[in-house]
């Protein structure tokens, strides 16, 4: 059997509710205990609902318990989700068979596994949306539509407004929002897609590239307008050009009076590369490595693997960086370094706005952030 998720990052279950819980004409049940059900509650910030299941229901069965939480739904929504956590999973329970008998098979009641031991919270996002009936409309040719949203990504809002800010700048329209809009199962998708988080790509409609960080933005921008051209290059003759020079002076003026930072970054490894290429060509800062919550993919800068606190620790002792980007965690262990928080949990602060680090407001967002943690720093160093 596989082994469950790190302690730093949610497990498969996590992800599946954190794809299925943006949709809103779908509710979701988490079939599991109640600490199974604890972190994506507590992290999604969204109503879900849980089976409960103690070690009575685990000797003696889950069906009575599950019957319990459905009823008690009712008719709240047009489509229901049962996620199965690693206790059902585990014991071989038929979930579908259970509720087939008691609902029937057009109840608008779906089952999906996602157990711990399946793979890490990747793996149960892309499951989940993968389950979904995703269909591409004719209606929708001259619309694109946008991968990556998640409920746990702390900037998924801003993410989302900017991105649909931008494709609409390029003369198309938005199609599906993946996955936060007013939806359940059955969702109209375009032919195309852009990618706000580079980890959580759905590969529905064809890529037309990512925008998180400026490298991946000019690519992207480039297809876009190709695709498009009736916008007459706005963005890349006006919007991008004039975000760069803001994003150099501002490099500048700090490189004046000090030394580029060497820097750690921590998160999903693809949108780190993207992070950390911006800070390599605008700051000069030196990439120590990428602490990777996700099985690193390959990419320009050194990264590894890292699922506890302790190997956090130990990669911060070791490279000493003067920057860290990363989670509450990072900031814990290594206090004595500027830090930016762009992974998930940030705890201790209020988050309120829709403040982006996709698209080019998320690009001038992240290194206004990052500019300000390394003054900070130099006035007390």
């Amino acid at each position: 059997m596989p082994e469950c998720a790190g302690p730093l990052w949610p497990c498969g279950l996590t992800g599946a509710a954190a794809c299925l819980s943006g949709l809103q004409k779908i509710a979701v049940v988490i079939h599991g205990s109640e600490g199974c059900y604890f972190y994506p509650a507590t992290t999604l910030h969204v109503p879900l609902y849980c089976t409960s299941l103690t070690d009575q229901d685990i000797i003696l069965g889950t069906d009575e318990a599950l019957i319990r939480t459905i009823d008690g739904i009712g008719k709240k929504v047009r489509d229901m989700y049962v996620i199965c956590s690693c206790v059902p999973s585990i014991t071989g329970e038929d979930v579908r068979a259970t509720l087939e008998s008691r609902y029937g098979e057009n109840a608008g009641i779906h089952v999906l596994d996602s157990p711990g031991f399946s793979g890490e919270y990747e793996k149960g996002y892309l499951a989940a949306l993968s389950s979904l009936n995703l269909r591409e409309s004719g209606e929708m040719n001259t619309c694109i539509n946008i991968d990556g949203i998640s409920l746990m990504d702390p900037f998924w809002r801003g993410n989302l407004q900017e991105v649909e800010r931008m494709i609409r700048l390029a003369g198309a329209g938005v199609g599906a929002r993946l996955c936060s809009c007013n939806a359940g199962c059955e969702i109209e998708i375009a032919p195309s897609t852009i990618h706000a988080n580079p980890d959580l790509v759905s590969e529905k409609g064809s890529s037309l590239g990512s925008l998180l960080g400026i490298r991946e933005i000019r690519k992207t921008v480039r297809t876009l307008e190709d695709r498009f051209p009736e916008s007459e290059g706005v963005l890349s003759g006006l919007h991008l050009p004039e975000a760069e020079e803001h994003i150099v002076a501002a490099c500048d003026k700090y490189l004046r009076r000090f030394d580029p930072p060497d820097v750690v970054l921590a998160g999903q490894c693809a949108s780190m590369q993207a992070i950390a290429g911006m800070l390599d060509e605008y700051l000069g800062a030196g990439i120590l490595g990428i602490a990777s919550r996700n099985v690193p993919g390959e990419g320009q800068y050194p990264a590894m693997w890292v699922r506890d606190y302790a190997g956090i620790l130990e990669m911060l002792e070791r490279e000493e960086p003067d920057l860290v980007l990363g989670s509450s965690f990072e900031q814990t262990a290594y206090p004595s370094a500027a830090w930016v928080g762009i992974t998930p949990p940030l705890r201790g602060a209020v988050r309120l706005h829709a403040r982006p680090i996709a698209g080019i407001e998320g690009a001038l967002a992240l290194m206004e952030s990052v500019l300000n943690a390394c003054i900070d720093r130099q006035k007390v160093t």
